[in-house]
């Protein structure tokens, strides 16, 4: 999970390194700013294994390997010890992101383009289409308008109101979620899949997910976002019934530019999870004897 601090904002001016501004949106400290949540990452991964503009290999791959592909939607979200956020996802904002983060992963561990493993390879592909989605949301949502964009009077309060953007989009794709995740999810077993997150690690991450998405279960995204910005659950959700205060993320944020970021963000990481895979098979293809 990632660590927000929150304290009140200053008043200089914001800096130009993406990093040092994040920071100043947070009013403290070197912190990042979260990302959408696994139920949104979840919700779209469901989406693409029913999309028919993914090619037919594919999604035949995919849904025969739904459990580690619905984990490796997630799992860039895990945190193995003593590790850094870049060290999951593959960019950092003190640097420009040249490169999408999905090819420096490979570029940085080759291996994971030619697995012969069918659930390792749909494990990656899931995590391709996280990282993908994640780069959408840093580049055309979180920068412009969280970090750039001049907020006005609401200036004070555009941290908290980005959690409960996050929130509200969490929220929508908890309730879109179907039956079959969850055991499909729980069942998953990961058997040194990535070079740089523990099997352990996933196994615990995998069952903090699949906990809230059985049967009766609750989403703890309240209780995981209330801390980071100094709010209690009952707090967030007084926040996020209340038109009047979340007139001023949506004044900013307006429903439809959301609407089209997230179509934005969808389309690209399909396009690239398939990029990914359909290299894997441009890769076999070329091995097959005359």
């Amino acid at each position: 999970m990632l660590l927000i601090l929150i304290c009140p904002e200053k008043n200089e001016s914001v800096p130009e390194n993406l990093t040092r501004r994040l920071s100043h949106l947070a009013g403290c400290g070197a912190t990042i700013p979260p990302m959408p949540t696994p139920f949104t990452h979840l919700a779209a991964a469901q989406l693409l294994l029913a999309d028919d503009r993914v090619s037919s290999d594919i999604r035949a791959l995919l849904e025969a390997e739904r459990g580690p592909f619905l984990l490796g939607s997630v799992a860039a979200d895990a945190r193995p010890p003593g590790s850094r956020r870049e060290d999951t996802h593959f960019y950092a904002y003190d640097k420009p992101m040249t490169e999408a983060p999905w090819r420096v992963m490979l570029n940085r561990f080759p291996a994971l383009q030619g697995s012969d493993d069918a659930a390792q390879r749909a494990f990656v592909a899931g995590y391709v289409a996280h990282l993908s989605m994640d780069e959408i949301w840093t580049t055309h949502m979180l920068e412009p308008r969280f970090v750039r964009h001049d907020w006005g009077a609401a200036r004070s309060i555009r941290f908290v109101l980005l959690h409960a953007l996050l929130i509200h989009m969490d929220e929508r794709d908890f309730a879109r979620l179907e039956a079959w995740q969850h055991p499909a999810l729980a069942a998953v077993r990961p058997n040194g899949w990535l070079p740089f997150i523990d099997d352990l690690t996933l196994y615990e991450w995998r069952d903090f997910i699949a906990a809230q998405i059985r049967p009766g279960g609750h989403s703890e995204t309240l209780a995981v976002f209330g801390p980071r910005i100094n709010k209690t659950a009952d707090e967030l959700r007084a926040l996020l019934d209340s038109p009047e205060q979340m007139r001023p993320l949506w004044d900013n944020v307006p429903p439809e530019m959301l609407a089209e970021i997230e179509i934005r963000m969808y389309d690209y990481a399909r396009d690239q999870m398939m990029a990914y895979l359909s290299s894997h098979l441009t890769q076999r293809s070329a091995l097959k004897p005359l």
